[in-house]
Parts: structure tokens; C-alpha cells; sequence
């Protein structure tokens, strides 16, 4: 009996062990995955496009970020700021921000803390926090514009996780090849269980999505390899209404800005552009 006893006091232990470290090893963990060598030397300038390079405060941190503008004759005048996904950099974007440009919208894209040349360490409290400064930046430097947020892959989950914050609230949201949650992305990608449920699940996109009160789009491909199709559609079915859903058809992931076309873009123009 008292052997059965101790074994399970020190299963206890252990368990609360584990829950009064969680946050510390998501901290850990975070610090592998989100930070990338500093940004390319391409800018919007290597597209032919004049540009603003931003710096934007969030805390003791500092973020870099691409602005474009649109032609002055665009109407109706919409601007868009990108959420964009792990791993990368701004530099990487500048051929989305060309077709953009090129289809009369704006757009300001922005790294992340531990991201391109942002300041370090990229950690997911750190993003969150990013997120509401980064906005803020943008409702300012676009005071007569449709403001819409896009989140492509990782850079949906702080984005939603920010979106009750933002002041005032987009007029609309596009969420892109999303994961349904960080959780089920580790998964995906082979992570242990014992790791997989010692850390808490911060970025549940399915949840958040659930406290989205303005338009939103749901876009994913069916030949998406990196979030399956069935995660995108978790959180569109989870999402109040109004809302959209595209579902797109031979995609990779990251077509969106490694090959920018009318294909796949047609979709989020239109909404973009609606309302």
C-alpha cells in the first residue's frame, strides 16, 4: 500500500512538475522556430516599386517593415497588412507586394521579433505583442484606406490571437494556409507526444477564429502538403459569420508570394475589395 501510495504521489510530482514548466519549455521551444538570419538584400526597390522602410517600436524591440503604396488614382483605396509565415523574411515578399501594387491595393509587410533584421529574441509572447504595435502602424500610415489583415501559414496565429486588440477593428480578415493549431502542426511534422502535450497549445487557431466579429475569408489549397486542407476548413466551420471560404485548387503552400498569380489571388482581391 504505502509503495502504491508513493508511486502515486510522485506521479503527482511530476505532473505538477510539468504544468509549472510549461511555459518555460514553450519559451525554449519557441526560440528554434522563430528566428531566422537576418533579412535579404531585395526590397520592393528590386521590383521596380518606391517603398518606405519602417521601424516599428513593439516594447524595448524594434521591427522591420516594408511599406508600399498604391497609385494614388486606385479606387476604391485598400491597404493590407501581411502576417507572414514562419521562417521568413520580408525580403522574400516583394513579389506579392508587386502584385499587389500592380492590382491598386497597399500593403505593408512586416518581421516579426527574431525575424530578418527585427530585434531578438522571436519568441510567441513576443510575436503576439508585435502584432498590436505593427497594426497600429499601419492604421497610421493608411488614415483613408479599406484596412484588411492577411495571415499566411504561422502569421495566422498571432494575428488571431491580436485581432481583439486591434483599434479600430479591420474591415476585413483573410487567413491563408493555416494550421488548425500549434499543437496539430507539431504533430504534423512528427513531434513527440511527451513534447507535444508538456507545452500548452498557444496558438489554437480554431478557438480564435471563433472570436473574429468582422468579414473573413478562408483560403487553402487542396494541394497544400504543410497544412492540410482539413485544418483551414476547422476554422472556417469554427468562425461566426459573415464569412467566406476559397478553396483553391493545385496550390503549394507558399504560392502566394513565391509565385504570385491572378489564380490565386482572384478570390482575396475580390474580398479585399468588397463590403
Amino acid at each position: 500500500m504505502a509503495r502504491r501510495a508513493n508511486f502515486a504521489i510522485g506521479l503527482l510530482c511530476l505532473l505538477a512538475c510539468v504544468v509549472a514548466l510549461r511555459p518555460v519549455i514553450l519559451n525554449f521551444e519557441s526560440k528554434t522556430f522563430l528566428n531566422t538570419g537576418p533579412n535579404g538584400p531585395e526590397t520592393p526597390a528590386t521590383v521596380g516599386l518606391a517603398f518606405d522602410r519602417l521601424k516599428i517600436s513593439s516594447g524595448r524591440r524594434v521591427l522591420d517593415a516594408y511599406l508600399v503604396r498604391a497609385p494614388g488614382t486606385c479606387q476604391p483605396r485598400v491597404a493590407v497588412l501581411i502576417f507572414h509565415g514562419v521562417m521568413e523574411t520580408i525580403s522574400e515578399w516583394i513579389l506579392a507586394q508587386r502584385f499587389l501594387y500592380d492590382h491598386c491595393i497597399s500593403s505593408i509587410v512586416f518581421d516579426y521579433s527574431g525575424h530578418g533584421d527585427s530585434s531578438r529574441p522571436g519568441t510567441i509572447a513576443h510575436l503576439n505583442e508585435d502584432a498590436i504595435p505593427a497594426y497600429a502602424t499601419f492604421v497610421s500610415q493608411f488614415p483613408s484606406e479599406r484596412l484588411c489583415v492577411l495571415g499566411h501559414s504561422m502569421g495566422n496565429s498571432p494575428l488571431l490571437e491580436s485581432l481583439p486588440h486591434f483599434r479600430p477593428p479591420p474591415s476585413c480578415v483573410v487567413v491563408a494556409n493555416a494550421f488548425s493549431s500549434l499543437r496539430d502542426a507539431g504533430r504534423k511534422r512528427g513531434t513527440s507526444l511527451a513534447l507535444l502535450y508538456a507545452i500548452p497549445d498557444a496558438w489554437d487557431n480554431v478557438e480564435n477564429a471563433k472570436l473574429v466579429r468582422v468579414p473573413l475569408l478562408v483560403v487553402y489549397s487542396d494541394a497544400d502538403k504543410v497544412n492540410p486542407p482539413a485544418m483551414g476548413q476547422r476554422i472556417f466551420e469554427s468562425a461566426p459569420e459573415p464569412k467566406q471560404l476559397a478553396v483553391l485548387h493545385g496550390f503549394p503552400h507558399d504560392a502566394l508570394y513565391r509565385t504570385p498569380t491572378d489564380d490565386w489571388w482572384a478570390p482575396v482581391l475580390r474580398f479585399l475589395r468588397s463590403q
